[in-house]
């Protein structure tokens, strides 16, 4: 009887041991998981002004390097981003980073304003008339997903981010 009761403490501890690491990535994730190339495309559809653009992704061989030319954030905070620029080497971009944990986002947000900033600072010296493209520039997050939208059609691009969000 003993054996009996030994083997059931045993069998019922590994399973609270399991259902502990099941409950629990590390992550301070929630909500969707979304796919940030997915997300940027659906923004630039909805943005007809904007030029002939150049990607860069989390998937490629030099990610971390294209991704520092975006944000000064540490990239291991980075779970995934997408990324399109102006080909043409006007001020349009837009970005979505989506971050292992969501408390990250506000060091994310800040690091998007700074790249803005430099943006501007260029921009003023080398091609004036793109300045007002940088001052309207969105920066906004929901959840562990940071978005920066440079271009004419900000609004809209900024409500189709939104709507990955909505239930339904």
């Amino acid at each position: 009887m003993n054996y009996v009761k030994k083997a059931a403490c045993f069998a019922l501890a590994a399973l609270m041991l399991t259902g502990c690491f099941g409950c629990s990535s590390g992550a301070d994730t929630d909500g969707p998981d979304l796919d940030p190339e997915t997300m940027v495309k659906a923004m630039m559809e909805m943005d007809t002004t904007l030029p002939e653009m150049v990607t860069r992704s989390s998937t490629e061989a030099e990610a971390k390097d294209n991704f520092f030319y975006l944000s000064d954030l540490d990239y291991g905070k980075v779970d995934a981003y997408f990324y399109a620029y102006a080909d043409a080497g006007t001020a349009e971009e837009i970005a979505v980073v989506k971050l292992k944990n969501k408390s990250d986002a506000a060091a994310m947000m800040e690091s998007f304003h700074k790249h803005v900033e430099s943006r501007q600072g260029t921009f003023e010296e080398y091609d004036p008339e793109q300045v007002p493209l940088t001052e309207g520039a969105v920066i906004t997050s929901e959840g562990q997903y940071v978005v920066l939208i440079v271009s004419k059609k900000s609004g809209l691009a900024q409500n189709e981010f939104k709507k990955f969000f909505q239930p339904g």
